[in-house]
């Protein structure tokens, strides 16, 4: 049978690992660069390499079990080192993101922008795996992959690139998907601690056991609402992405379609094709089968280009020209100096230069 800490070893070496070691701090600054430099080069193999290094899950698991213990000392100790590694993340992953050339917003970065109750779940899950990991004598890697599953790197990171590039919305999303890895998993902690009977053990019935049981359950409902909120609208863009994308494959098979763009502000599907010409009755009834795809309140606005098989080099020419500019001036960037293709967001990029 594998071996686990008594209660009382277990406390102990909680408390042991809570002390602020030079050592670790540099361990934590060079998981928090190694992070930051994953997220700026959408690489999740680099970001996950800094999550299994990261020492932040400690703190937190402490700060669990010193809210079932209702042990003040434990608990001071805990949010003292939680706040001095999220110092000294915030510092590094900004002077990174401040210096680096490459400002452009990865996939990786926008992903941990949008918090929903899907990462509720995954941190209270992780919470528990951890502190059930956490007791165990013998080395294992449920501990790491904890912090591989609760990412509480990549949002810190995301924290100091909002902090650099100055954007507000980044700033909030990230720091809420931070609040609630840390909060859910100290929550996690506090009920497994309760059902491993280690409180049991260490503790008598405190009279103010009653109080920090409803300030976590306010917590918890406090935070879980607006994660909530924000999976409706993901589920619903979701749903209406995927209707979109089955109108196109399934009314316009006959017809090529040069830009497909959805806005999402003014529930507008703008389509741009070439080919096949269509009438303004087909027209009119592509735009009566919107509902049958989820689409009521979509508008379809269809601009077609003559097809190029047709036309003379010039006028082929002269109407691609027009449509890049177009779409240029989507993206706020047209001018009549010439435009370096390495300064295009990375979409256009693509659509310019697909190989």
């Amino acid at each position: 049978m594998e071996q686990t800490f008594t209660a009382e070893e277990f406390k102990e070496k909680m408390y042991s690992n809570l002390k602020v070691r030079p050592s670790d701090s540099v361990i934590l600054m060079c998981s928090i660069f190694i992070a930051s430099i994953g997220l700026n080069m959408n690489s999740i193999p680099i970001i996950i390499g800094a999550m299994l290094i990261s020492p932040l899950m400690t703190p937190i698991l402490s700060i669990g079990l010193a809210l079932s213990l209702y042990d003040m000392k434990l608990l001071r100790a805990g949010v003292r080192l939680l706040l001095v590694q999220v110092f000294v993340s915030l510092t590094v992953a900004t002077i990174y993101f401040a210096i680096s050339p490459i400002t452009y917003p990865s996939n990786e970065i926008i992903a941990r922008t949008e918090p929903t109750i899907w990462d509720v779940i995954i941190a209270f899950a992780g919470g528990t795996a951890g502190i059930i990991g956490a007791q165990k004598k013998m080395s294992n890697n449920i501990v790491p992959g904890v912090a591989i599953a609760t990412a509480l790197m990549p949002p810190l990171c995301t924290v100091g690139y909002s902090i650099a590039t100055r954007n507000l919305d980044y700033l909030i999303g990230s720091s809420y998907l931070f609040i609630i890895n840390c909060s859910f998993i100290a929550i996690a902690t506090f009920i497994g601690v309760k059902f491993m009977g280690i409180s049991q053990e260490l503790t008598k019935q405190d009279v103010n056991h009653k109080k920090i049981n409803r300030l976590l359950i306010g917590l918890s409902v406090l935070i879980v609402l607006p994660s909530i909120a924000s999976a409706t609208t993901l589920v619903q863009d979701s749903i209406i992405r995927t209707g979109i994308n089955n109108f196109v494959e399934n009314e316009f098979s006959d017809a090529i379609i040069i830009s497909q763009d959805y806005e999402e502000d003014q529930k507008q599907l703008l389509l741009t094709t070439t080919g096949k010409r269509i009438s303004e009755e087909e027209l009119a009834e592509l735009d009566a089968k919107l509902p049958e795809y989820g689409l009521n309140s979509i508008e379809l606005t269809v601009t077609q280009v003559p097809d190029f098989t047709e036309l003379s080099g010039e006028q082929a020419t002269r109407i691609l020209q027009q449509y890049l500019e177009s779409r240029l001036q989507q993206f706020n960037l047209f001018d009549s100096r010439q435009i370096d293709l390495e300064d295009l967001p990375f979409e256009l990029q693509n659509e310019l230069n697909p190989n």
